[in-house]
């Protein structure tokens, strides 16, 4: 076990320093997903947080009505209520993939996926898989990278 979290450790901080990401392809019908990542400070039993870009090349909306994995005990989707008592945290049932758009679920924004209960120790090579539901282009597995710093890891996809 101790030799797991130090390998974890050591693929968080080379990942949060990567210069460049590079990801295999992960598509549902016309949507293509990118961006993959999961922030983890690489403790079993915390709350990480999900971020992905998906483009929809097609002219019709879908809806990403679910995620799963085996590395948390759910997945939930978040957004951020900005309210004037402070900010809050609402969840949200589904998201729009608009049609010829993108949903854009990235760090700093009003989103992201909460993986409730993660599990570092699911990771293989510095990643999990993540399984996406859309209300029409069907189920697509992909794999998120973790990081231990998520802004920096989406810019490194630039």
């Amino acid at each position: 076990m101790f030799k797991r979290a130090l390998t974890l450790t050591a693929s968080l901080a080379m990942l949060a320093a990567s210069p460049a990401m590079a990801e295999e392809p992960a598509s549902a019908g016309p949507l293509d997903l990118t961006r993959r990542i999961v922030a983890s400070s690489g403790a079993a039993g915390e709350d990480s947080a999900g971020y992905v870009r998906i483009r929809n090349g097609s002219p019709v909306a879908d809806e990403l009505v679910s995620v799963s994995c085996a590395c948390a005990e759910r997945v939930e989707f978040h957004r951020i209520n900005r309210g004037p008592d402070g900010p809050g945290m609402d969840a949200d049932p589904i998201w729009v993939v608009p049609g010829r758009g993108a949903l854009e679920v990235r760090p700093g924004s009003d989103l992201h996926f909460m993986l409730i209960r993660f599990d570092p120790t699911a990771a293989a090579a510095g990643q999990v898989r993540l399984t996406l539901r859309f209300r029409d282009a069907g189920a697509v597995e992909a794999d998120f990278v973790l990081t231990g710093d998520s802004r920096a890891a989406w810019a490194a996809f630039d």
